[in-house]
C-alpha cells in the first residue's frame, strides 16, 4: 500500500511541475498581447497559460505530449493560419485561419487520443515568416523549416510517430 500511495504522490507532482512548465517570465493571460501567442494542451494535464513571442510553451523532459494548440494573432490585418499532424491521422484537411473578427484559431484535438507530431504555421503572404522550433519526443529541441510553401513553417516531424511535447514561435 504504501508503494501506490509514493507512485500516486510522485504522478501528482510530475503533473503539477509539467502544468507550470514553461518560459520563466511568463504568467497567466486570459488576454494575450504579444505579437504571437499560443497555448498548449497537455495530455493529462489541460491547457497551460499563454505564451508569446519565444516563450516555449509545453513540457520537456516529462514525455507528456501536446494534444491541441491555441494561436493567438492580434494583428487584425495579417491572416495568420496553422495546421496539425497528428498520430495516426496525418495532416488536418485544411489550415485554420484567423480573421478580423476571430484572432484566435485552434489545431489538434483535445478529446481524442492523437498528439500532435507536427504544426505547420504561416503568415498571409506579403508579411513574411513566423520562426520557431518545438521539442520533440526522444529527439528534443529540433529548429523549425521550409514547410512547403511561401512563408509556410514546419515544427516537428511526420512519419516517425514522435509527439510534440513543447513549442515556440516568433
Amino acid at each position: 500500500m504504501l508503494k501506490r500511495t509514493i507512485r500516486v504522490v510522485a504522478a501528482a507532482a510530475v503533473t503539477a511541475t509539467a502544468v507550470f512548465m514553461g518560459a520563466g517570465s511568463a504568467s497567466a493571460r486570459d488576454n494575450p498581447t504579444g505579437t504571437v501567442c499560443y497555448q498548449a494542451h497537455l495530455k493529462r494535464v489541460g491547457w497551460q497559460d499563454w505564451r508569446c513571442d519565444g516563450e516555449w510553451a509545453g513540457s520537456t523532459g516529462q514525455a507528456i505530449s501536446i494534444d491541441s494548440i491555441r494561436f493567438h494573432f492580434p494583428a487584425s490585418t495579417i491572416e495568420f493560419c496553422a495546421r496539425a499532424h497528428r498520430s495516426n491521422y496525418g495532416w488536418d484537411a485544411y489550415y485554420s485561419c484567423t480573421s478580423p473578427s476571430n484572432r484566435t484559431i485552434q489545431v489538434g484535438d483535445v478529446n481524442t487520443d492523437a498528439p500532435i507530431e507536427a504544426v505547420r504555421v504561416y503568415l498571409d503572404h506579403t508579411t513574411g515568416t513566423v520562426d520557431g522550433a518545438a521539442h520533440v519526443s526522444n529527439i528534443g529541441w529540433i529548429d523549425g523549416g521550409y514547410g512547403g510553401g511561401f512563408g509556410i513553417t514546419e515544427l516537428g516531424t511526420t512519419g516517425r510517430g514522435l509527439p510534440m511535447e513543447a513549442l515556440w514561435l516568433k
